[in-house]
Order: C-alpha cells, then structure tokens, then sequence
C-alpha cells in the first residue's frame, strides 16, 4: 500500500517555513519550465484560479483536517475542519494563478504566482499525483469514463502502486466517517477559482513561464477564461 504522507503535517522540508519562504522555494523549483520532484504550498488558506484543469484517475472526497487555532490569551488548541480533498494521478493545467496573502508589521501584501504560455488553446502546465484541500471551489466539471457518485471516500482511486494497483484510501479519509466520494477516469475543470487550504505535487511538476510578484494590499488572482481548445 502507497502512504503518501500519513499525517498533514511534517510531509516536506517547506513545511513550517513562512509563507512568502514557501513562495520562493517554489518559484526556484520550476522557474523556465524545470520540474520539481515534490511541491508543497500550506500553512494558510490562499486563492487559486486556472483556465482549466485535465486529471486522469480522479477522485473527490469530503475529508475532516486538523487545524491549529490560537484564542486570544494565546493558547493553542486544534480542531478538526471540513474540506473537499481532490488528487489526480495525471493531470494538465491551461494556465494557474496563486495568491497567498501576508501580512507583515501590520502592513498587508500579497504574493502571486502565474504560471502558463498564455496561451488558452494549450495545456502547457504538466502534474503528478496532485492533491488539494479546498474549503471553496467554483467552476464547471465534466466527468468522463467510469465515474462513481456516492462512494465514500476512502473507497475512491487515484494514484496506482508498483504493481499497477491503485493505492488504498489515497485521499486519507477517515475510514469510520464513510464521508461522500466521487471517483471517475477523467475529469474537466474549467474556470476554477477556489479557496485552498493546503496543496501538495509529489511530482513530476513543470510550469513554464513562471512569474513571481508582490503586490501592496490584499489582491486576488483575475478571473480564469474558458479554455478555448480541450486537452
């Protein structure tokens, strides 16, 4: 059985670092299209958008994260939040957008990356074994294939072992809840704007034309068009 990261916590050495850190290592791992073995972007909720996204092995489950929230005499505690987990074992993206907001000595700003040729007829963005915890995704989705609604979603397939078997529970859903699934062959996103809690790329990940900025203020990315050819 393929474990991919046990825990959401501690699973790459960006883990922990601040987020405009994070931002940095990234863009140096796939600046001018070169790819990186294993991408990590958490810590804090950020924006998301893409022209469109193609997935291969396609699974969508609702799952339960642990999340550390400090109250206002400063004790920590941790509780549990509801997220709709998506992975892929393939997938191609036409264009990404992500914005991470910081705030510094009271001064807000935002990063953000963009990624693409773009081009909209292209699907220029190539992933492996994606995964992402969103708390709010909009778009349009075609399913293709073998799909199934309402297995639960430990029971969905995405990322395979060595011996072309597909890995048990790869979302990591808690098996006890049997929370709702849905599992197809293909999967066509278009127009995605989200907001995300925490998204991992084992890899291979290769995004040409990488551009990193910070911007003054609190800004978004801009809304994704349509593609204008399929995958």
């Amino acid at each position: 059985m393929v474990k991919r990261h046990g825990t959401r916590w501690g699973r790459s050495a960006v883990l922990g670092l601040p987020a405009l850190l994070v931002v940095l290592l990234l863009g140096v791992g796939v600046a001018q299209g070169a790819l990186a073995s294993h991408v990590v972007i958490q810590g804090r909720t950020f924006e998301l958008a893409t022209s469109g996204l193609y997935g291969v092995d396609f699974a969508l489950g609702v799952v339960e994260n642990p999340r550390k929230v400090r109250a206002d005499d400063g004790t920590a505690s941790v509780e549990n939040i509801r997220l709709a987990r998506v992975g892929f074992a393939e997938g191609q993206l036409n264009e990404l957008c992500v914005a991470v907001h910081q705030t510094v000595a009271g001064q807000a700003f935002t990063i953000k990356l963009h990624g693409g040729d773009g081009d909209l007829a292209t699907w220029e963005i190539d992933a492996r074994n994606v995964e992402l915890d969103g708390l709010e995704v909009k778009g349009n989705l075609t399913l293709d294939g073998v799909v199934k609604f309402g297995t639960t979603a430990e029971d969905t397939t995405t990322v395979k072992n060595a011996d072309g078997s597909y890995a048990e529970n790869p979302l990591e859903a808690d098996p006890a809840h049997h929370r709702f699934g849905i599992d197809a062959t293909f999967a066509e996103f278009s127009r995605i704007t989200g907001t995300v809690y925490d998204m991992e790329i084992v890899g291979p990940f290769e995004m040409p034309g990488l551009s990193v900025s910070v911007e003054p203020g609190t800004t978004s990315c801009p809304a994704p068009e349509a593609p204008t050819a399929s995958p």
